[in-house]
């Protein structure tokens, strides 16, 4: 009995350890950008979700913001044009400045949008492709702001396009509705 408890708690040990030496911490010098405010680095990061790519403005401004803490604390700049090591340095500095806090959204509020989800997510989905609708999202999910002028720009560009396809009378989305779609549109991970 006592040999299978050693056993289980050396074994929980080493896979800690193991975890622990493959998640690399962050230099010193991210400190400004893990305490910083505003949703850049989230909104970069909610565009690699939705893209699976670098090529959206908060990727961009993000980039640059990690260029410059790099020429401020006066090392070597490492240059993330690769893929893969931007995604990793992303996903550290979201780690750091948010942990595991996520907010868990609701399901669809209004009956509208309930009876027809699979045309608004499918709607969603697509506009989520534009960098404003996704920042909206990273809005909601790490700030727990659906009101932001990103949610404003969303509701009213997911709207519209509702509005072109569907019959009269036109699905409407509304702001309690907002969270639920956009998580629905991500893409499956």
């Amino acid at each position: 009995m006592k040999s299978r408890l050693l056993i289980i708690a050396l074994s929980t040990l080493l896979a800690t350890a193991v975890n622990a030496a493959a998640d690399e911490a962050l230099p010193p010098y991210f400190a400004p950008l893990i305490a910083g405010q505003g949703v850049e680095i989230e909104a970069c990061y909610t565009a690699i979700l939705v893209r699976d790519g670098l090529d959206s403005p908060a990727c961009s401004s993000t980039r640059w913001l990690i260029l410059f803490t790099q020429k401020k604390a006066k090392v070597a700049a490492r240059d993330y044009q690769d893929k893969t090591g931007f995604k990793e340095i992303i996903n550290k500095l979201i780690q750091a400045r948010n942990g595991k806090r996520v907010y868990v959204q609701s399901p669809a509020q209004t009956q509208q949008v309930i009876d027809n989800i699979r045309t608004v997510v499918g709607i969603a989905r697509s506009e989520l492709k534009d960098d404003k609708v996704s920042h909206c999202l990273a809005d909601i999910r790490y700030n727990n702001d659906p009101s932001s002028l990103y949610c404003d720009y969303a509701i009213a560009v997911i709207n519209l396009t509702l509005s072109a396809l569907t019959e009269t009378p036109p699905i409407k989305m509304r702001r309690e509705d907002l969270a639920a779609v956009l998580e629905q549109a991500l893409p499956a991970r």
